[in-house]
């Protein structure tokens, strides 16, 4: 794909409108915890023997080890460069065409605006301000993430940097599938919804993975279509090998030290601390594009054989066995259709920055 096409990231489905709820009451909790289990996505010391377990060449350290505060600050590091270019395009495109984005919003008469994987909501309230001076009605904005701390922290700070008129702030405490479900249920379901899913997040998923998941809010629980306004989506189509890599292996160290960060984080976890295994020395860190599966890996490399014990569980890894860590997809234009089109969804609206193919 050049540089120049556009790649689309906003959808809406195309059936009978349906009309504008009011929000009901019981809904403005400020958190609302939405877990169907109990069991909590951040239990790190599970997911993380369970994927040192797995058989040779399927093996994986979970990403969330990396987003404590330290791995937070090694990532600030990285957006700090002027390398990692899906951070500083995404940013340029939001600030040139925010006003037209947040106008598609508000005219597709949404009662709820729920963004997925909300994290640090840095970009949210440039959105939440522009689609707040486009509103003549009110409109809750529910934030989307596992983490309880981190949700009432950065809510908190949403709205100490905006001063909204029209629009509610409010959080769930949940997975992507907890908020695919609550959304699903009665006092929700008759509610109009636009999803926003900024940062390529969907990306990190692999193309079945994400049909999977859009399906799960585009449809409720017995196959019925989901009163959905539309899906703001951010979509990164690069796929200049040069560039990736230069982004995703930056030359000061910084995607390295942060990827190898995920031992020390490992490190951390309850009876972890004494496993060998996690040494630094260990290991090296290594990234690589695969124009295949369009998709830019990083790994860690194990440099010699390794046997040892973790949670009272061995574990065993061959010299050279990688472990996956995290990767990030590069979408093109007939990606992004495919993958919605397999769900119904129809694209509507697309946006692109004037540099790069990163779009939404």
């Amino acid at each position: 794909m050049a540089v120049a096409t556009a790649t689309p990231t906003s959808f809406e489905i195309q059936h009978d409108a349906f009309p504008p709820s009011p929000v009901p009451d019981h809904l403005g909790a400020e958190i609302i915890d939405i877990r169907l289990s109990r069991a909590s996505p951040l239990d790190l010391d599970s997911q993380t023997l369970e994927g040192l377990r797995q058989p040779y060449g399927s093996k994986f350290l979970p990403s969330l080890l990396l987003w404590d505060d330290k791995g937070k600050s090694l990532y600030g590091d990285i957006l700090a460069t002027t390398h990692y270019y899906p951070y500083h395009v995404e940013n340029e495109l939001l600030e040139r065409k925010i006003h037209e984005i947040a106008s598609v919003i508000a005219s597709s008469g949404t009662d709820l605006v729920v963004e997925l994987g909300s994290g640090n909501m840095h970009k949210t309230s440039l959105l939440l301000t522009a689609l707040d001076g486009c509103l003549d009605a009110p409109l809750v904005y529910y934030a989307l993430d596992v983490d309880k701390i981190e949700l009432e922290s950065c809510l908190l700070s949403l709205k100490k940097r905006t001063n909204l008129r029209h629009i509610e702030l409010r959080g769930l405490l949940g997975t992507y599938e907890d908020g695919a479900a609550w959304l699903s249920r009665t006092e929700a379901h008759a509610l109009r919804k636009t999803l926003v899913w900024l940062g390529n997040s969907i990306a990190n998923l692999t193309p079945p993975e994400a049909v999977e998941l859009l399906g799960s809010f585009s449809k409720t629980s017995d196959d019925t279509k989901q009163n959905l306004a539309g899906i703001l989506l951010a979509v990164d189509g690069c796929q200049d090998e040069s560039l990736i890599e230069c982004a995703y292996d930056t030359p000061g160290g910084q995607s390295r030290r942060w990827v190898k960060y995920v031992l020390e984080a490992a490190r951390g976890l309850a009876g972890f601390g004494s496993a060998a295994l996690l040494d630094d020395d260990n290991w090296r860190v290594e990234g690589r594009w695969d124009p295949i599966e369009q998709r830019y890996f990083n790994c860690l490399v194990a440099a010699k054989h390794l046997d040892g014990t973790m949670g009272g569980m061995e574990i065993q890894l061959r010299r050279g066995e990688r472990v996956q860590i995290i990767g990030s997809g590069k979408w093109t234009r007939s990606d992004v259709t495919n993958i919605c089109s397999q769900q119904g969804l129809d694209v509507v609206e697309s946006w692109k920055s004037t540099a790069v193919d990163y779009g939404r």
